[in-house]
């Protein structure tokens, strides 16, 4: 009877210490509030990349990407940028961070975001920064 009471407590308390390490991520819950995350420096082009979370009721609700140069002119919205992009590539800076932010937003998890086509580097860069920003809502 006390074996079989000590092992009863033993499961007990492997399911309390087991529950107990479980992450709100992994639930699917983040804490409420505005997370930032942006590139310590700027790349070779001269863009260094921003991101803005806020989750409310625990989860993603809106996600504001952009790259900004040396004079604060944001890449989203340099036109010349977009032409060039557009002809190279066939997609836009803004179409780019547009999709990435739907995605995160859906997903709930930077991890689960497909790379864009013609923005595999935007891509990386948005996913690195969505997982920094997404650290403090843990």
């Amino acid at each position: 009877m006390k074996r079989v009471l000590a092992l009863v407590l033993v499961g007990l308390f492997a399911l309390v210490v087991m529950s107990g390490c479980s992450s709100k991520t992994a639930s699917g819950g983040y804490k409420d509030g505005t997370y930032k995350a942006e590139q310590p420096d700027f790349d070779d082009h001269g863009w260094k990349g921003q991101i803005e979370v806020t989750v409310k009721d625990g989860k993603i609700a809106s996600v504001t990407y952009n790259e900004v140069n040396k004079d604060g002119q944001l890449k989203r919205d340099d036109q010349q940028y977009a032409e060039n992009m557009k002809a190279k590539v066939n997609i836009t800076p803004k179409e780019a961070y547009e999709k990435l932010e739907q995605q995160l937003v859906e997903k709930q998890d930077p991890a689960k975001v497909d790379a864009v086509t013609g923005a595999t580097h935007t891509s990386e860069t948005f996913k690195e920064l969505a997982t920094e920003a997404l650290k403090n809502a843990k």
